[in-house]
């Protein structure tokens, strides 16, 4: 796309942001040997047309630089999307964890939040345990031991046996 000053296609006045035709800017961009520093439109497609219009005037085209061009936001977004551009590299560089602890925590902090807290910490690792089950992708679900001391600090706080902060 380019944005261009008032230019005749036969009886039709078109300005403003036009697509190109790349083949008509191949020179500016030669793979080998020294590239054109400009080139000279032959036609344009204002938005929302089909059909590209011939320029009339100036009679030889109107001439173009590679940095009149520009890019539309959606067809690059496209690009990057299907080639997987846009994928931010982990930050971490471990293993992934084996059980989605904060998927749990955010589970147990609605459960808290609608239900109330717990009879007894039993409970609660049978809960947390039980949601386990229901959402493990692999089928992995952490014994009771590990449960308990992931949730032992929050227990004592929850039953102000130790002090939040």
């Amino acid at each position: 796309m380019a944005g261009i000053a008032p230019v005749s296609c036969g009886d039709e006045t078109v300005a403003g942001l036009v697509e190109v035709p790349i083949a008509e800017l191949m020179l500016m961009f030669r793979r080998y040997g020294p590239s054109d520093e400009q080139c000279r439109l032959k036609r344009v497609k204002p938005p929302g047309s089909k059909t590209w219009l011939k320029v009339t005037d100036p009679p030889d085209g109107l001439p173009i630089r590679s940095s009149d061009l520009l890019l539309a936001a959606g067809p690059l977004q496209q690009f990057e999307e299907d080639r997987d551009l846009l994928r931010r590299p982990a930050s971490n560089t471990g293993a992934n964890p084996r059980y989605d602890w904060d998927a749990m925590y955010a589970w147990l902090t609605k459960y808290i939040f609608d239900k109330g807290v717990p009879d007894s910490q039993t409970a609660m690792i049978a809960l947390v345990q039980e949601w386990f089950v229901q959402n493990s992708r692999s089928g992995e679900v952490p014994d009771e031991s590990t449960i308990r001391k992931r949730l032992t600090g929050l227990w004592r706080k929850l039953k102000g046996e130790e002090p939040v902060g």
